[in-house]
């Protein structure tokens, strides 16, 4: 999701996998000229302007990032038999 600044204390990380697959074992990963920042177990990214980026994982093509600071957002959905949310698996 697209947002209009990175926190202040916001850190950056090293790790460009966002995501790991629990039952596939993939993973969603950044490529480019991209940085990764994390404040309180939130992490957030900044695409420079006129910089490329690219969200890649192994099922499907990648998706291109415009520039800009995101914060990172998993899916969630509603089991409707559980009664109950949790984060979609991939």
């Amino acid at each position: 999701m697209k947002r209009a600044t990175i926190p202040e204390e916001a850190q950056e990380v090293k790790d460009m996998v966002l995501a790991y697959g629990e039952t596939t074992g993939h993973r969603h990963r950044l490529v480019g000229q991209v940085q990764v920042f994390e404040s309180n177990s939130q992490k957030y990214i900044q695409v420079k302007q006129g910089a490329r980026a690219q969200l890649v994982h192994e099922e499907h093509h990648p998706i291109e990032i415009e520039s800009g600071d995101y914060v990172v957002v998993h899916e969630r959905e509603f089991e409707p038999f559980l009664s109950e949310i949790r984060q979609v698996r991939d």
